[in-house]
């Protein structure tokens, strides 16, 4: 079981679920949102949300393996520098840096930080989708309201 699979666990019995991946792919933003109506912007809104949630989700799990990659990469690299037969720090630093699990851990390493600077990305974009649709909506929900004022005031 994996840190993160501990996390989720001790986060379920803190009455938290984990959100699921939701149906389909991360939707677009349409070229001009003014075409959909309130149903169907509320329909992405929530769409955009659920995918922000998920995100979220997917964040926390890259950094908890990021830093366990990161935490591997330290103990490997130590591991190597105490074996080596080198005089000086540098040497035993650049010996290290050879080692063939150095190396597969600092690869590791690498891919974990590029993922969760993605997911980084991707939950970014997807909450400003939602936020851009929030704002929509509440700016239709005013001026309806604005609409029924001046009505009261006509003649």
């Amino acid at each position: 079981m994996s840190l993160a699979d501990e996390v989720w666990d001790h986060v379920e019995k803190l009455g938290f679920e984990k959100d699921e991946r939701p149906e389909g792919f991360l939707p677009a933003l349409p070229f001009d949102i003014s075409e959909l109506d309130n149903t169907q912007l509320m329909i992405l809104y929530g769409r955009f949300v659920a995918w922000t949630s998920y995100a979220a989700c997917r964040v926390a799990e890259a950094r908890m393996h990021e830093q366990a990659a990161k935490q591997n990469l330290a103990l490997s690299t130590a591991c190597a520098m105490a074996l080596s037969q080198e005089k000086s720090v540098s040497a035993r630093k650049a010996e290290a840096a050879g080692d063939e699990r150095v190396q597969r851990d600092e690869t590791a390493y690498l891919n974990a930080t590029a993922l969760r600077e993605a997911l980084e990305v991707v939950h970014k974009n997807s909450a400003d989708r939602a936020a851009f649709c929030s704002r929509d909506l509440t700016r239709r929900q005013q001026a309806s309201r604005d609409a029924g004022r001046t009505d009261g005031w006509a003649a």
